[in-house]
């Protein structure tokens, strides 16, 4: 884990190693974020397009989202998902490498992006798409930090409103706790996970992240046999999204 993918361009201050201002630190954060988004929002639309139009919702949904069926094709309708990155942390040289192996006090973000399907599907119940429906909603989205080591817990919040439709895909910041263990202690083992809902009763939009997009790179190599292979940044699929803080 030694590189990271897309990384966006660091100011002098942070390539020296000299730890970035958490003005700096949250703008780098939220510059690479707002870009992988607008890269999603153009992969779901070219995503949509190549079906010409048949049945264009069927995304294939790795479940953690409520999901409903084209009675005449089987093909799922995903009309609501959410999935989170790993941690993008600023403070050590070179800036964010790795981002998951954390130094206490560093500037550490977790970004969280939530999907609303563009298309409508009125064979499987979406005569008006979920963007559509979603538009001017208000969601809530919970952050559940679990510490592994000490066997503690905590959550952030985040709350916003829709837009009029609502976007394909919308990016959360949220601020990590890097306050970590006392020299000579143990480094804390942290696992994310991200929950997100439409915050009005009974409203069939709700979902917890099951994928996660890894920004570090893992160089693999390790001399066992057969020798564990390397793996580029992308993303993970049914995996604990987890960092570690040490003193």
């Amino acid at each position: 884990m030694t590189a990271v993918e897309d990384a966006p361009t660091a100011s002098a201050t942070a390539a020296t190693g000299v730890p970035a201002s958490e003005e700096e630190a949250r703008e780098l954060a939220m510059q690479w974020a707002t870009q992988h988004a607008a890269r999603l929002t153009e992969r779901v639309h070219s995503s949509l397009a190549k079906k010409n139009g048949q049945s264009n919702g069927h995304l294939a949904p790795h479940i953690g989202a409520p999901v409903t069926y084209d009675p005449n094709t089987g093909a799922p309708y995903l009309p609501f998902d959410v999935v989170e990155t790993s941690p993008i942390t600023f403070g050590g040289p070179p800036p964010y490498a790795p981002s998951k192996i954390v130094p206490a006090g560093s500037y550490s973000y977790l970004v969280a992006y939530i999907y609303t399907n563009p298309a409508s599907d009125a064979a499987a119940g979406w005569y008006n798409s979920a963007s559509i429906q979603l538009g001017a909603r208000p969601w809530r989205m919970t952050l559940d930090l679990t510490n592994l080591t000490t066997g503690t817990t905590s959550n952030l919040f985040q709350n916003g409103v829709f837009g009029s439709p609502a976007d394909v895909i919308t990016p959360v910041y949220f601020v990590l706790p890097t306050a970590g263990p006392a020299v000579g202690a143990d480094p804390w083992l942290i696992e994310a996970n991200v929950t997100v809902y439409v915050d009005i009763p009974a409203q069939p939009f709700a979902a917890f992240a099951t994928n996660f997009y890894d920004i570090d790179n893992d160089p693999g190599g390790l001399p066992f046999y057969p020798p564990i292979p390397s793996e580029p940044a992308g993303w993970r699929f049914d995996l604990p999204n987890r960092y570690l803080i040490f003193p």
